[in-house]
């Protein structure tokens, strides 16, 4: 994974999404102005199309009810989760992890 983030992103491609990153504070910079209360929500859907459109060349996301905001959203707190500490029995019982898988 670091190989390609290094490909991806060097400093001479990352000038490239200077467009995709201005057009992206647009939008988020009118969503603050005509609906401040859903700030959180803004940055969710601004980060979300961000990542997107620079990793896989999605187009910019528009809309804070979109399927893929949701989605990726979803996996984030999950993946959070289960990254917290007593998430998993075995950090409470270490013997268990000497049990076979099946």
């Amino acid at each position: 994974m670091r190989k390609a983030a290094d490909e991806k992103f060097t400093k001479g491609l990352v000038k490239g999404f200077h467009e995709k990153q201005t057009t992206e504070a647009v939008l988020l910079a009118h969503g603050w102005l005509f609906a401040p209360a859903k700030w959180d929500q803004h940055l969710r859907r601004a980060s979300a199309s961000m990542i997107l459109s620079a990793v896989y060349g999605y187009p910019t996301i528009t809309s804070e009810q979109d399927p893929t905001v949701d989605a990726i959203n979803e996996f984030s707190k999950r993946l959070t989760s289960s990254a917290l500490p007593g998430a998993h029995l075995v950090e409470f019982f270490p013997r268990m992890r000497h049990i076979p898988s099946r």
